[in-house]
């Protein structure tokens, strides 16, 4: 199989960061560096930056991030990562994002394939939030959120938002949306004149928050749950049907 391919079998890290580490010089295939996306088997002594790389069991974690934590695993400002939090044997890297003041479910996996696959615009998995805005918010900007609102940088993604409840001060609501675009949500309710009070996602794709999950808590993913997310984001060529399922309206 291509390296690129191989490196993200491991664990390493995405199809596409597994490139940029060829095409930077930090991979080597039997003692040699390699630049090219060349064909490799297990039999092949591969190394990242010196280090051997062999394939791995595969692992899925859902983890609660609390608020002040950013998701990568170095931060050259010193700030906190969920990764001060998690204590795991096998290395692991979130499925997308959040930013530092959301909190919520995050999926966490060594399944570079499947992570590639659930993060593709292509599957349109969905992605649930609860948030608290400052303000309320009318009809007509929940109406126009459907369809993305024009931006100086180009249009938002499409959100479904529900108004959940409503006081003097502020409105709980529910937003649905199908990308993970930074910070796409608080600059889209910045830009209507709403301020996100709080943001916590509670589901992705077919996964929800385990409500027994203090922040800061993990657990693995059980069998059913594993299976979802494998199923969720089969292609047609995956299914037995020969039928491409059919993406449900979501987060």
């Amino acid at each position: 199989m291509r390296i690129q391919k191989y490196l993200r079998m491991c664990g390493i890290t995405s199809r596409r960061k597994s490139e940029m580490l060829v095409k930077s010089g930090k991979v080597s295939v039997n003692g040699f560096v390699t630049y090219d996306y060349i064909d490799v088997s297990s039999e092949d002594d591969i190394r990242v930056e010196g280090k051997k790389v062999s394939f791995k069991s595969k692992v899925y974690y859902m983890f609660n991030k609390p608020k002040g934590y950013i998701t990568t695993k170095n931060d050259p400002q010193g700030r906190k990562t969920i990764f001060d939090l998690l204590n795991m044997e096998c290395d692991v890297f979130p499925i997308g994002r959040l930013d530092t003041g959301t909190e919520g479910l995050l999926l966490l996996t060594n399944d570079g394939d499947l992570a590639q696959k659930l993060l593709h615009p292509r599957y349109e998995v969905p992605r649930i939030y609860e948030a608290v805005i400052n303000s309320q918010i009318d009809n007509d900007q929940i109406e126009d959120l459907k369809g993305g609102i024009s931006l100086p940088y180009g249009y938002t993604a499409k959100m479904k938002v529900r108004i959940l409840s409503v006081d003097d001060k502020s409105t709980k609501i529910k937003i649905e949306i199908k990308e993970g675009k930074k910070r796409e949500i608080r600059r889209t309710f910045k830009f209507l004149g709403h301020q996100i009070v709080s943001l916590k996602r509670i589901s992705f794709g077919p996964i929800k928050i385990d409500a027994h999950l203090k922040a800061g808590e993990y657990r693995m993913l059980n069998d059913f749950e594993i299976k979802q997310l494998i199923e969720y984001v089969k292609t047609e060529n995956e299914t037995q049907n020969g039928s491409h399922r059919k993406t449900v309206e979501g987060g």
